[in-house]
């Protein structure tokens, strides 16, 4: 499992990509998190472009290493876009120029305020 971090210890997007690679190569784990944890489903924040981003610790082995695919597609520097949805406090994430929601990357967009 990986450590979870906070909001305010956001990581910045490549150090992101660089702590779910290290995940991918050093660990056994079938999913990044605690899916029981009490501290609810946020486990790995991300800032980016002036806004912050969490991935799920439902998220699964089999999603991450799709999305470091595409990472490694785009040269480090994969597209982020919010499809939409009716969550007040989140919106998915998806990745791409084909906009992709991938299925075990459990990544949302936070919106405070909304």
């Amino acid at each position: 499992m990986m450590t979870q971090n906070t909001r305010e210890s956001a990581l910045r997007r490549e150090d992101f990509h660089k702590a779910l690679q290290v995940w991918l190569d050093d660990s056994f784990d079938s999913r990044i998190g605690d899916v029981e944890s009490h501290a609810g489903p946020a486990w790995l924040w991300v800032r980016h472009g002036g806004a912050h981003y969490y991935l799920s610790g439902a998220s699964t082995r089999e999603g991450i290493r799709e999305y470091m695919r595409l990472v490694a597609a785009a040269d480090g520097d994969p597209r982020w876009s919010t499809p939409g949805s009716a969550s007040a406090v989140r919106e998915r994430v998806a990745v791409g120029r084909e906009r992709r929601v991938i299925d075990g990357f459990e990544f949302f967009q936070h919106l405070p305020g909304r």
